[in-house]
């Protein structure tokens, strides 16, 4: 089973991080914990690397042999520039640039902006892993959010 879900790439569908509980709520009857986590063990479930508590929805059901999701069931609010701005810089580099603050509240990220997040990333990755020094990590991340919030304003 693993050996045909590898065979797909994850240009064929749009992804989804979502935490175990909204993970487990897609299936009827919902997922015993359990259950869960024995997947997430056998690598049936595929989790976020760049953020703890998330798990890719439609990697992992590609994995376990189910078709991917196009959308998840009750809508998702989209989150500002800045904030997919955050989440783009954590997909870059977990350590220096954690999860940001309002992927506590939320138990999914929409496709469109985990999306966006990666094209956000894929611009600035070279340049930020180019630097050597954290404070210029940093400091270019500062400069990333203006630029977003400025964006944001027009």
């Amino acid at each position: 089973m693993a050996r045909n879900s590898a065979s797909k790439t994850t240009s064929d569908f749009c992804e989804f991080p979502v935490k175990r509980q909204k993970f487990c709520e897609i299936f009827s009857p919902p997922l015993a914990k359990s259950t869960f986590y024995d997947w997430v063990r056998d690598g049936k479930i595929t989790p976020m690397k760049q953020c703890s508590g998330y798990f890719l929805l439609n990697a992992s059901r590609v994995r376990l042999g189910l078709p991917p999701v196009k959308e998840l069931p009750g809508g998702m609010g989209e989150r500002s520039l800045e904030d997919v701005t955050r989440l783009a810089f954590t997909l870059i580099d977990p350590r220096i640039f954690p999860a940001p603050p309002w992927m506590l509240t939320v138990d999914a990220v929409s496709a469109k902006d985990f999306d966006h997040a990666q094209k956000i990333a894929a611009q600035n990755r070279e340049k930020v892993t180019m630097m050597d020094h954290v404070e210029l990590k940093l400091a270019y991340f500062s400069g990333a959010l203006d630029a977003a919030v400025l964006q944001a304003q027009d």
